[in-house]
């Protein structure tokens, strides 16, 4: 291997392991990709690619990267109303309605309610959530 590749191939996989240490110290899946790509042009530098190839390689895996970790980092599906929130099957008390919808009062706080059957329960009596659209409770007087 002549001298040229191995400073080149040097250069790529120094840049490559700096980002990735910087990604260590300052984390947020910015600078990983670009790291991992620099250490896939080294690669491709150490085996022999010259010209302008590993910077293409470098490139091409950036992309690749940034579209994996940009997947990865995606929030998922709304969590927030899901059933592992505690919210759905919690019992909660009615507060104030005036007809089906009104508020009730879960854990510490009071949440906009709409009775499942379309009733109007009393001050004071016990429901249960059926299931939360948006910020409303979705609730019904237990069986």
């Amino acid at each position: 291997m002549t001298g040229e590749l191995w400073t080149g191939a040097l250069v790529w996989c120094v840049a490559g392991v700096l980002a990735c240490g910087a990604e260590m110290l300052v984390p947020g899946v910015f600078l990983l990709p670009v790291g991992l790509a620099a250490l896939a042009a080294a690669a491709a530098a150490q085996m022999g690619a010259a010209g302008y190839v590993p910077w293409g390689v470098f490139m091409v895996a950036t992309s690749v990267f940034v579209l994996v970790a940009a997947r990865r980092m995606r929030p998922k599906a709304d969590q927030t109303n899901g059933p592992a929130t505690g919210l759905v099957g919690a019992s909660c008390v009615a507060d104030r309605f005036a007809g089906p919808e009104g508020r009730v009062l879960l854990g510490d706080g009071a949440w906009l309610a709409r009775m499942s059957d379309r009733s109007e329960p009393a001050t004071g009596t016990t429901l249960r959530v059926l299931g939360v659209e948006g910020t409303t409770l979705v609730v019904a007087k237990p069986l």
